[in-house]
């Protein structure tokens, strides 16, 4: 059962990382198509910036900071939902 855990944790911890809106990530790409004209020129423009802003946060560790709430909520979403399912 911890295993299980573990991998769900991780998993949803890699889905979420890659969901934050810095330019090496997916995320960019999800809310570029939302972002008004003037908005999407200028991150574009800014994309350097960016990924100087991904690296500051994957090194000092400030990522963990900002998933971490999403990851334990998810995970806790998740297992509730198998306990509902399968009576664990």
């Amino acid at each position: 059962m911890k295993i299980i855990a573990s991998t769900v944790s991780i998993n949803v911890g890699l889905g979420l990382f890659n969901l934050i809106p810095l330019p090496p990530l997916d995320g960019s790409k999800v809310i570029m198509p939302f972002l008004p004209f003037n908005a999407k020129q200028w991150f574009i423009n800014n994309e350097q910036i960016f990924y100087i802003v991904f690296v500051v946060l994957w090194i000092t560790g400030l990522t963990s900071y900002i998933i971490s709430p999403g990851i334990q909520a998810v995970t806790g979403w998740v297992s509730n939902l198998a306990m509902l399912i399968w009576g664990l």
